[in-house]
């Protein structure tokens, strides 16, 4: 008898750390601190308030391996950060050189990879690491730049 109520106060003790825990993790998570990162990088301000701010790329057409069943790639994108300089001036300044990259990252694509369910996902990793990248070579801290999306994605 004495083993059961043991047991049953055990189990009533992890319920409520488990039943706590969770609320205890989401506040933590709404009250995001501004992120550090290295001096290497240029500091940029950080956000007044975590309202995602986007740097869009449109009209990227572009000759593709169409494998004979399409010859040109449209595909617009939106990179998305929390940061507004990030976005607003530093991005635009890029702006030839990330047209430049995205450009050759869509010529060297091919139908049988973007075809496939998960195609215009994996390019999209790609478009972000080609973004990242070049914001790493200009001393920007390339996990500012959090994702982005495609708005137009036509193969014809």
């Amino acid at each position: 008898m004495r083993a059961y109520k043991i047991k049953t106060l055990l189990f009533t003790a992890i319920l409520s750390l488990v039943s706590v825990t969770p609320t205890a993790v989401l506040a933590a998570d709404e009250e995001e601190a501004p992120l550090s990162y290295s001096p290497k990088y240029k500091q940029l301000e950080p956000p007044v308030e975590r309202v995602p701010k986007y740097f869009a790329m449109e009209k990227n057409v572009v000759n593709f391996r169409g494998e004979g069943q399409a010859k040109f790639l449209a595909v617009d994108f939106k990179f998305m950060s929390y940061y507004p300089q990030l976005v607003e001036i530093e991005m635009e300044h890029l702006r030839p050189i990330l047209k430049n990259d995205i450009d050759r990252l869509l010529r060297n694509q091919t139908f049988s990879q973007l075809k496939t369910p998960d195609g215009p996902d994996k390019l999209r990793e790609e478009a972000l690491k080609v973004a990242r990248d070049i914001l790493e070579k200009h001393r920007l801290y390339p996990d500012l730049l959090e994702d982005v999306y495609l708005e137009r994605f036509v193969m014809q």
